[in-house]
């Protein structure tokens, strides 16, 4: 991944140091509460976003419902959360709005309540999203360098506010895969990372198998 300047994304209604709140820009000072003047997207912004640019995309995810009874009720999302954080971290190889609609059959069926247990807690939503990632995605002080999201318990469940933190989340998954292996990671080992296997792959049958079929999704997708 790229290391990129900060800008404004063209999408983005607010300049770089404010954030959207219930229809009207309101810039975070640094503060205690933003101490480093990160960029912080609330959902207002991610609604108001989705719901201006979203309609009219071209890379959209192939219309493959993959006999899933929701598989193509959340394309225009897929395709508009995907185009915005390749644009956000420009990557050496921009992710595939097909590895991503592969990711949520893999991960939930397209079932917006789908909830599971992990070993790091109840993952919940199309992409799964864990209590302790809801906090990290949130957190000023963490591991996070920015671009950060706050969302509460319940709105980390909607499809549209689930996929766009997922998206960002597997960015860094990337960025974290990368350091584990010292080298620029792929997608599909960004995943694996993203899944919690990475370092399962090759030694442990149940990593394989999981990954094997999340491919098998991403071959049929990709197909024209």
């Amino acid at each position: 991944m790229s290391k990129t300047t900060k800008k404004k994304h063209p999408w983005r209604p607010c300049p770089l140091g404010e954030h959207w709140v219930k229809e009207h820009p309101r810039t975070v000072p640094v503060s205690e509460k933003n101490p480093s003047r990160h960029e912080i997207f609330v959902a207002d912004e991610i609604y108001e976003i989705s719901s201006q640019h979203f309609k009219e995309l071209k890379n959209k995810p192939k219309a493959d419902a993959m006999r899933f009874p929701h598989g193509n009720d959340f394309d225009d999302l897929i395709a508009g959360w995907t185009q915005f954080w390749n644009e956000i971290f420009e990557p050496t190889e921009p992710l595939d709005p097909n590895l991503i609609k592969a990711l949520i059959a893999s991960e939930s069926g397209f079932e917006v309540q789908a909830s599971a247990d992990s070993k790091i807690g109840v993952a919940k939503g199309l992409i799964q999203i864990t209590e302790q990632t809801r906090k990290i995605l949130t957190d000023q002080k963490g591991e996070l360098k920015d671009f950060l999201i706050t969302l509460s318990k319940k709105e980390v469940t909607d499809p549209n506010l689930n996929l766009f933190a997922g998206i960002r989340w597997l960015f860094h998954k990337k960025y974290l895969a990368g350091h584990r292996l010292k080298r620029e990671a792929s997608w599909i080992e960004a995943i694996a990372e993203y899944k919690g296997i990475l370092n399962q792959l090759g030694r442990v049958k149940e990593a394989d198998d999981i990954m094997e079929k999340l491919k098998k999704y991403h071959e049929r997708l990709s197909k024209k």
